[in-house]
């Protein structure tokens, strides 16, 4: 390194010191445009030292250096790019973190740069190189190299200096490039913040927890019908005093600081009713930084008027389909449509409680005895996605059957896709079965009385033609006449069940069995009558159902050809129910009268007593919600098996 006096050198250190003046002073490096001022850095250092190539460095990660500038003064061209790693040249790196700068007159010799010769040096033809380093907290993140071509030179202790002097001012421009950025960067979070607080659909507020004012959008003035200055201005809580006075309850909602009531440093969520009876959501929350100190309180607001009052409506909407008389579900469309809602009325109507209900297909409610018929009609309505309305047999919870009118319709979004089906259960039994008894009753009385009237026509004839003939004529009309008069009474029996539909109450068996056992035996002194399994039982029945087990237990001594007539009445209790077996010794229940009692009958004459006393058997055991099954019926005897919901004892 070669130390010069005299003149000369001061003129020399004037010019290094005023360039470097002048390059701390540049515009570029003074408002952190980084790319423009190392072009100014390069070219000044360049003119100034008068050497051939000046460039600027800067480390990536720590492993390898970077060239962001590099002045050709033979040619005044830019150019950039050059990486030199750590792993390739570990003394040339470990020299640049140990020294503040590297003067080599030979540095292709020089012990330090040497590494360099052959993939950096040799090839640019640079045989003295001068480098300063850039350092930032005593870390070394760049430097500033100046390098000769042609000849090997000695850097003087002023070149070093300055080399040392322009490093500064890189680490200066690149520190305001940063900090450009950082302001940059906060500028454009500022300006996304106003427009993300401007699109937000609530009104926003947040203040400090000295009461001013520190941002707000323009819905929040709106909701609350605030002056721009009020918000612009307010110190203290003072935007408060304009916004307690529109509510109903202001003492309920905030302190007179405008914090929430007992939540100062909590997160608020409450509805507030205003006095012009808009509603708007409120929510609250402190501000804190990363040491959980408080610095302000966000509020955010929603008019959720038109809301509230949908939900209302919705809510007396729910409420009406829930308390409507009819049963209604709501099914997914997915391939075994499940039910996703059941309405109360559904639940009294099937005796399925709602759990027992939901993600199952409606299906439960078929049996042995629902027609197939409607069912392929709602699956081909489902697959059409159309409506469809069918009456069909279903089943209560109990085993109770019942006559179901089911709707079904197709419920589509705004794209016209089916999202749900909605269903629509009626019980129909009533109307079903008043319209088949009056059919019934309609044939029965045209042919029955019919038929009957005739004979008694018939034996009066008789009579006039041939008087001396009373004895057996006057049976006829007597037998005749008795048959009416029982089945006439059969069928006001009938009408009134179907007028009055009593209610089933709890009724003891055994009581019944033994008196009925008891005053059929007393009118049939020859047959066999028994009580046999557990009397002790207690059914949910109408009041007639004595009357039911009369009848059949009649029915089978009075019909049948065996000397003596039995029938054996057993009763067996059973975990909710409780079984009724009437087993006779009869020649066998014709297969129409056996329909009577299930409830199969078609509408066809009946030209005796005992069809009517039948039908009045199943409306007794149907207005009970129980069931007839006739078990098994040919020459050697019929047995009937009548089954009721079981009471428990202790109920």
């Amino acid at each position: 390194m070669t130390v010069e006096n005299g003149d000369g050198d001061r003129q020399r250190d004037h010019r290094h010191h005023e360039a470097v003046l002048d390059l701390m002073r540049e515009e570029t490096v003074v408002d952190g445009d980084f790319d423009d001022a190392v072009r100014s850095i390069t070219e000044t250092a360049a003119r100034t030292v008068g050497c051939t190539f000046a460039s600027i460095w800067l480390f990536d990660d720590g492993d390898h250096v970077r060239c962001v500038d590099r002045y050709d003064s033979r040619t005044d061209d830019h150019t950039a790019g050059t990486e030199l790693h750590a792993a390739a040249y570990p003394t040339y790196f470990e020299a640049l973190r140990t020294h503040r700068s590297i003067s080599a007159v030979d540095a292709r010799s020089d012990p330090r740069t040497r590494e360099l010769a052959s993939d950096y040096l040799e090839p640019a033809g640079i045989d003295s190189l001068l480098d300063a380093t850039l350092r930032a907290d005593g870390d070394v993140i760049g430097m500033v190299c100046h390098e000769q071509l042609g000849e090997c030179r000695e850097w003087t202790d002023a070149e070093v200096q300055f080399a040392g002097d322009v490093a500064d001012v890189v680490h200066r421009a690149l520190r305001n490039h940063r900090r450009a950025e950082r302001r940059r960067e906060l500028e454009v979070r500022r300006s996304l913040l106003e427009a993300q607080q401007e699109a937000m659909p609530e009104g926003v507020l947040v203040v400090g927890d000295d009461g001013d004012v520190l941002s707000w959008n323009t819905k929040f003035r709106d909701l609350w019908d605030l002056p721009r200055d009020v918000l612009e201005e307010s110190r203290d809580g003072a935007v408060f005093d304009h916004i307690r006075p529109q509510l109903a309850e202001p003492n309920s909602v905030l302190e007179p600081d405008g914090t929430p009531v007992d939540r100062a440093t909590e997160t608020g969520h409450d509805e507030v009713v205003l006095e012009d009876g808009r509603v708007f959501e409120v929510y609250s929350t402190p501000v804190r930084g990363d040491d959980d100190e408080q610095y302000g309180r966000l509020w955010l607001v929603r008019d959720v008027t038109d809301r509230t009052e949908r939900q209302e409506e919705l809510e007396l909407k729910n409420r009406a389909i829930d308390e409507a008389p009819i049963g209604i579900t709501l099914s997914a469309p997915d391939d075994d449509n499940p039910v996703i809602y059941a309405n109360e009325q559904f639940e009294r109507l099937t005796g399925y409680a709602r759990d027992d209900v939901l993600g199952r297909n409606c299906r439960f409610l078929q049996g042995d005895r629902t027609e197939r018929e409607p069912v392929d009609e709602l699956r081909a309505a489902i697959e059409a996605e159309r409506p469809s309305t069918v009456e069909l047999r279903n089943y209560r919870k109990d085993g109770s059957e019942f006559w179901n009118r089911v709707t079904i319709a197709p419920v589509a979004n705004d794209e016209g896709d089916v999202t749900n089906y909605v269903g629509f259960q009626q019980d129909v039994t009533e109307r079903k079965e008043a319209t088949r008894q009056l059919r019934v009753l309609h044939r029965v009385l045209r042919h029955n009385l019919s038929n009957q009237m005739s004979i008694i026509r018939g034996t009066a004839e008789q009579l006039l033609d041939q008087p001396t003939a009373t004895e057996g004529a006057a049976e006829t009309i007597i037998e005749e006449t008795d048959q009416l008069l029982g089945f006439t009474d059969k069928h006001r029996s009938i009408v009134r069940l179907l007028s009055e539909r009593p209610s089933s109450e709890p009724i003891d068996i055994e009581p019944l069995c033994r008196r009925l056992v008891r005053t059929v035996g007393a009118d049939f002194p020859d047959a066999e009558l028994a009580l046999e399994g557990e009397p002790e039982a207690t059914v949910s029945a109408i009041p007639d159902i004595d009357t039911a087990i009369r009848e059949l237990v009649e029915n089978g001594l009075a019909y049948s050809d065996r000397s003596p007539a039995t029938v054996a009445l057993r009763v067996d209790r059973r975990p909710e129910t409780v079984r009724i077996r009437i087993t006779d010794n009869g020649p066998g229940l014709p297969e129409e009268e056996a329909q009577i009692l299930t409830g199969d009958q078609s509408v066809e004459p009946l030209y005796h007593g005992l069809g009517m006393g039948l039908w009045l058997v199943y409306w007794i055991v149907t207005l009970s919600r129980g069931t007839i099954t006739v078990e098994e019926t040919g020459p050697d005897g019929t047995t009937v098996r009548l089954e009721f919901s079981r009471v428990d004892d202790r109920e």
